[in-house]
This record gives structure tokens, C-alpha cells and sequence, in this order.
């Protein structure tokens, strides 16, 4: 049984930053095969929380890797995965801490 999402607002945040930088830099057939991707990836974290890899980058959460640029940081429990950061995979880690 999938798991009810939650995005904090510091996910929210960053996912309106990324929209942002996709519709001035990309074309429509990207931005849509993003949003594929991201819709995929939450409903599979949902379904299977315990499936990705912990966290080195922050602790008690776990990873998935949405694109080569992206990964998705959440952490979950009995009724809820909570989508806590979408981190840019350039920036500093030690930022996370």
C-alpha cells in the first residue's frame, strides 16, 4: 500500500526554482520528460520507501537519484514519506548539515 507524500516547504521551494530554470532554459519536450521522471519517482518512493539507498549527504534520510542532476531526499514512516529537499547534485554537500 502506497504511502501518503508530503513535501516540506523547503521542497517546494527548490522544485519552483527548477521550474523556473527548465521553462527559460529548456523546450517543452524536456520540461514534460522531467515531470514524467518526477512523477514516477515519488509514486515509486511511496509504494517502496525502504527500496533507496540512506543518506551520506544528510542523515536520517534516504536518497533517490531522479536525474543525473537531481536527487530526491525524503524520509518516511508508517503512514507518510515526506520529500524534504530536492538537491542540486553540483552544490555543497556540507550545505545539507
Amino acid at each position: 500500500m502506497a504511502l501518503t507524500v508530503r513535501w516540506t516547504q523547503e521542497a517546494v521551494d527548490q522544485l519552483d526554482a527548477i521550474i523556473e530554470y527548465l521553462e527559460l532554459n529548456w523546450a517543452e519536450k524536456e520540461i514534460r520528460t522531467f515531470f514524467r521522471k518526477l512523477e514516477k519517482a515519488v509514486g515509486s518512493i511511496s509504494e517502496h520507501p525502504d527500496r533507496n539507498k540512506l543518506s551520506e549527504r544528510k542523515k536520517g534520510t534516504r536518497e533517490y537519484q531522479l536525474t543525473r542532476h537531481t536527487t530526491i531526499l525524503y524520509d518516511f514512516d508508517d503512514t507518510h514519506v515526506t520529500i524534504m529537499l530536492l538537491w542540486q547534485n553540483l552544490m555543497d554537500p556540507e550545505k545539507l548539515k
